[in-house]
């Protein structure tokens, strides 16, 4: 057993360290530069394929939905227009405009050729503009005065 009682450790005597002594004054370590990174310039582009066989609107709505749900954020987003979207799709330059309104800095729309539907793309941009400025007067509503 051991010589304490209950609650009560043994002391010890205490350990002696020895000093180290300091460091002779030698020439300073020298400082390597900061290492620098190249850091590519990269565009994230979205692709969107609306150019499949589509029965209702309803379903065009729906694969433009799944298809940007993902899409956060990208720098351009291109979007195939299919002749069965463009005749079923009710509202498509609406819809696109506001799937990448915040998240693309660029949108281009890509419609068969030879077909009366060259004005999609025209009908995003003034969408854009409409979601622009109304935007623009949302946030100039919530500013304070002299800030």
């Amino acid at each position: 057993m051991s010589d304490h009682t209950v609650g009560q450790w043994p002391v010890k005597q205490p350990v002696r360290l020895a000093s180290v002594p300091a460091p002779a004054a030698t020439e300073p370590v020298p400082v390597a530069p900061p290492v620098v990174v190249p850091v590519p310039e990269v565009r994230l582009v979205v692709t969107v394929d609306l150019t499949g066989h589509y029965d209702r609107s309803s379903e065009v709505d729906e694969d433009l939905r799944e298809q940007t749900c993902a899409s956060v954020d990208c720098h351009t987003a291109i979007v195939r227009l299919g002749e069965e979207a463009l005749r079923r799709g009710f509202g498509l330059g609406q819809a696109i405009a506001s799937r990448f309104f915040l998240s693309a800095k660029r949108i281009e729309v890509h419609v068969p050729a030879g077909t009366r539907w060259a004005f999609v793309a025209s009908d995003v941009q003034q969408h854009l503009r409409i979601m622009t400025a109304d935007h623009e007067r949302m946030l100039n509503s919530l500013r304070t005065p002299g800030g």
